[in-house]
């Protein structure tokens, strides 16, 4: 039989990565996954904020006024920390009116830190039953990738809808080096980047 790893099946838009069959990511796919990525947010965040475009200051009012930087900044960090169906983008709608340098200056150093600190849940708490359950579905292409990249896959993961956090337990599983995952969840930063300009961008057509 060949020695050739077989395709990834069952891919799921948001979570898994593509491999062909020489066991390398399938990049054109991937791409074109960010860019699609990018572009429904853009366009679900404008469709309901149009229906909301009087509410539209008040909602940023209280976000500001209740959450404020700290708040969004725990909420970047936490969802970037554990394994959740959410993303940190969900935000963005509502504070486009902030001060964008430290805003997502903030918002990266959060992202970075909970991907470490994820890194440090699979390291240390890998061979628990709970860290195996959160990370079962994703386990054996996020391996795949980490062993094929090393904490390039962390980079990659970190501006692709491949799920940051999820590779980042399975990199700490695996024991890649620590500062190596550190140095890599910098791709936070251009990835808060490049999401926060399109949806601004988008939502300029709105308001």
């Amino acid at each position: 039989m060949d020695n050739k790893k077989k395709e990834s099946k069952g891919i799921n838009f948001f979570s898994s990565p593509q491999f062909n069959q020489e066991g390398n990511l399938e990049w054109g796919q991937l791409i074109q996954k960010t860019i699609a990525l990018i572009a429904f947010f853009v366009v679900i965040y404008s469709l309901a904020l149009y229906f909301i475009k009087d509410s539209y200051h008040d909602i940023g009012a209280w976000v500001t006024q209740k959450m404020g930087l700290a708040g969004v900044s725990l909420f970047t960090f936490l969802v970037d920390l554990f394994i959740v169906p959410m993303s940190v983008d969900i935000v963005f709608p509502f504070v486009v009116g902030w001060n964008p340098y430290t805003l997502l200056l903030m918002m990266s150093l959060a992202s970075m830190a909970g991907g470490i600190g994820g890194y440090w849940i699979g390291r240390l708490l890998g061979h628990l039953s709970f860290v195996k359950r959160f990370t079962a579905t994703f386990r054996e292409d996020g391996g795949r990738l980490i062993n094929r990249y090393g904490p390039w896959a962390v980079v990659i993961a970190g501006i692709t809808p491949i799920p940051f956090s999820t590779v980042c337990w399975i990199a700490g599983m695996l024991k890649v080096k620590w500062y190596s995952v550190a140095i890599a969840t910098l791709s936070r930063l251009p990835r808060m980047v490049i999401y926060y300009l399109a949806i601004r961008g988008g939502l300029s057509f709105i308001f």
